[in-house]
């Protein structure tokens, strides 16, 4: 069993609570995590996330940035580790002996692991978010930053006219946009020219012609090719026409229920919590009995992801909810979109859906 001990990263970036956001800025170029102590005592992690944060100013301490990550400790399992990583969103995690933090983990090398035991030489499209969030050229940064903060994505696709012509990153957004201009002296004019460049299009800081593979490079490749240009993700398509994107979060959801009972694991996205009426387990409950338990032998191995978002209308007191699902397996990937009032028949609504597709495949 490969465990927290076999993948350490012993060479971790360490601060004191006490010192100031300006004073750990450029370190994010190197680490998407900082451990953060108190007289040597672990106190939490600074995650390059929390820099997209447009109120922290130049001034502000560690300590009351920190974000408290699940812990690990040199025996937890891969597989655990992988669970608690696409559950939280976070993609290095300490691991800590008798409360010393001893390194970290990222979700590079648990990849890196997991691709080796189980489905790497599948092709990428059958993991792919195939309705990835985008951006065109000429909207402006400030829309960027929104749909970094508010979407939870670390890699947004420019498309112009259906063609991919940019990408940008979260290392983009932080180094040339929120904290460009950290030796700037006085708040005020660091404070002014953040707002001048939220308001210039995308197309003035987006990565132009970016690595787009095909739908049908191996899993294993596709993350090489993320290592390899040090990218938080990958754009998938064909001659220029986005058709998906994979990051650290879709490489990490296949192997989430490896050591469950359920053949087919469920992953909620972590906004459903916002709809009106939602309830996990319930949805989870309904999802097994009604919907999965009938196509478990075809897909042996697979996972479901469903994302919900509350939209203003009401029916009966219930809120029109919109819910995207996707069912990816050894069979391939079946998504749908639909709506209902109330989570639960939106939710029934898109099973259906899905469900169609899948008979269709079958009996052709």
């Amino acid at each position: 069993m490969i465990t927290a001990q076999d993948i350490l990263n012993k060479e971790v970036i360490t601060r004191d609570a006490n010192d100031v956001f300006s004073q750990v800025i450029n370190l994010f170029t190197n680490t998407d995590a900082i451990v953060v102590t108190d007289h040597e005592q672990y106190q939490g992690m600074l995650l390059k996330r929390t820099c997209l944060d447009s109120k922290i100013t130049l001034q502000t301490k560690l300590h009351a940035l920190l974000s408290h990550t699940p812990k690990l400790s040199p025996d937890t399992s891969i597989e655990k580790i992988a669970r608690a990583m696409a559950e939280n969103h976070i993609f290095t995690l300490p691991v800590l002996n008798d409360d010393e933090v001893i390194g970290v983990v990222t979700a590079d090398d648990v990849v890196k692991e997991l691709m080796e035991q189980n489905l790497g030489l599948q092709p990428v499209k059958t993991i792919m978010c195939p309705q990835p969030l985008s951006i065109n050229p000429e909207e402006t940064i400030g829309k960027v930053l929104h749909l970094f903060q508010h979407e939870n994505v670390s890699y947004l696709a420019v498309v112009d006219h259906d063609n991919v012509v940019g990408a940008i990153t979260i290392n983009t957004i932080i180094n040339k946009v929120l904290h460009a201009h950290s030796n700037v002296e006085g708040r005020t004019n660091f404070e002014s020219e953040r707002r001048q460049r939220l308001n210039l299009p995308a197309k003035t800081i987006m990565q132009e012609q970016p690595l787009l593979v095909s739908p049908e490079t191996t899993i294993r490749d596709a993350h090489i090719k993320m290592h390899k240009f040090e990218q938080p993700g990958i754009l998938i398509g064909k001659e220029n026409h986005l058709q998906g994107i994979v990051t650290h979060e879709e490489l990490l959801a296949p192997y989430v229920g490896f050591n469950k009972e359920e053949t087919i694991e469920i992953q909620f996205h972590h906004n459903n919590d916002k709809v009106e009426g939602f309830n996990k387990q319930e949805a989870a409950d309904v999802l097994r009995a009604e919907f999965l338990k009938n196509y478990e032998k075809y897909f042996k191995v697979g996972y479901l992801h469903v994302t919900l978002e509350q939209h203003k209308e009401t029916k009966q007191g219930l809120h029109r909810v919109v819910c995207e699902m996707k069912l990816s397996g050894k069979p391939g990937v079946f998504y749908a979109t639909h709506e209902g009032y109330g989570p639960m028949q939106a939710i029934r609504n898109t099973f259906l859906a899905i469900e169609h597709q899948i008979n269709k495949t079958k009996n052709t």
